[in-house]
């Protein structure tokens, strides 16, 4: 990405521990930036960038200079929250509203992939870690006062938080099996994307939903993908199996996204599609 630095704001917010130092820059669009992309590459909200340059709907065009008031530093002090997910969420806009990484999330989470199940509670910041890191201090304290009392006994002290963690694993694994309990089949499919937007493009689905009243929709293959299945499909989130293609056959799916733009940025790629009780 090419970028023009115009000015410097040099001011030093600070905030508790952390500290932010702002930079205003121009940003020249090229050919399948996104408003997503941008803000997640200079650490700005889409909002903001909107606001910033008057913008009233998602769609830019190459060549277009934008106003970028990005952050060199994020302050981390208002980031110790949780947040629940909801229907169409994504790790990445989750991450851009939040002003936080998606690498970051998923270490906070212990996410190994990008799948994200709509209810499921996400820590953003280091919040959990300090928790531990007060419980293991706790633990600690617990034991040499325990040691210092009874010294013939100094092993069997240090082996209870041992069977603590052990008890707290078995937990975290018994949710995660749960909060996977909706799935009913996973599947891997070529996901390519479209839009009510597009030329000739009709707004209306192949089961009757109007797209403009509910914009989460994907194309399916019916032997594949019952039509009117509820799925959620990796970095779309939750959506409806509600419309047909002709090219749409087999293991292939059609996302629905709101411009053009957005669906010519989403090109063609392989995701995990899960349908949902």
């Amino acid at each position: 990405m090419k970028k023009t630095v115009v000015a410097i704001a040099a001011g030093l917010i600070i905030a508790g521990s952390g500290s932010t130092q702002a930079f205003a820059a121009e940003y020249k669009v090229q050919d399948g930036d996104s408003l997503w992309k941008i803000s997640n590459e200079n650490n700005v909200s889409i909002k903001q960038l909107k606001e910033d340059n008057n913008l009233s709907s998602d769609i830019i065009f190459p060549n277009q200079t934008l106003q970028v008031n990005s952050s060199e530093k994020k302050s981390t002090t208002n980031n110790n929250s949780e947040y629940t997910v909801v229907a169409g969420d994504t790790l990445g806009h989750i991450a851009v509203d939040n002003g936080v990484t998606v690498n970051q999330l998923k270490s906070w989470n212990n996410l190994s992939s990008d799948l994200i199940i709509v209810g499921q509670k996400l820590s953003i910041g280091n919040k959990a870690s300090a928790s531990e890191s007060n419980t293991s201090k706790n633990n600690s304290t617990a034991n040499n006062s325990a040691n210092n009392k009874v010294t013939e006994q100094p092993k069997e002290e240090k082996a209870a938080p041992t069977a603590q963690k052990s008890t707290s694993s078995n937990e975290a694994s018994s949710n995660s099996s749960s909060a996977q309990g909706n799935v009913s089949k996973e599947l891997t499919v070529t996901a390519t994307a479209y839009s009510k937007a597009e030329p000739g493009m009709g707004h209306m689905t192949a089961t009757g939903i109007d797209l403009n009243d509910n914009s989460r929709v994907i194309a399916v293959d019916p032997s594949v993908i019952p039509l009117g299945s509820k799925v959620y499909v990796e970095g779309y989130g939750q959506a409806i199996a509600a419309d047909t293609g002709g090219a749409i056959k087999g293991n292939k799916i059609d996302v629905h996204l709101n411009s053009v733009q957005e669906a010519n940025n989403w090109g063609v790629k392989q995701v995990k599609v899960q349908i949902l009780d």
